[in-house]
């Protein structure tokens, strides 16, 4: 991450954490967005035709009314 040093000096300054740490959540934020991000890719579905030329139908495949006990 390019600015994580400048973010980590934001960080002390608002919060009063050691720089260290600051620059440790910043790469802890980045990282969380990053995985968010790869698993947005991962459609759970199927993608299936439509009737019109510029949409999509996706199907998604989950579980519903699951008891939890």
């Amino acid at each position: 991450m390019a600015n994580k040093e400048e973010l980590g000096q934001l960080i002390t300054l608002e919060q009063g954490k050691p720089l260290k740490e600051a620059i440790g959540e910043v790469n802890y934020g980045a990282a969380f967005i990053e995985y968010s991000a790869e698993e947005a890719k991962c459609v759970y579905g199927d993608i299936i035709p439509s009737p019109l030329a510029d949409r999509r139908l996706l199907v998604l495949k989950q579980v519903w009314n699951k008891a939890y006990w």
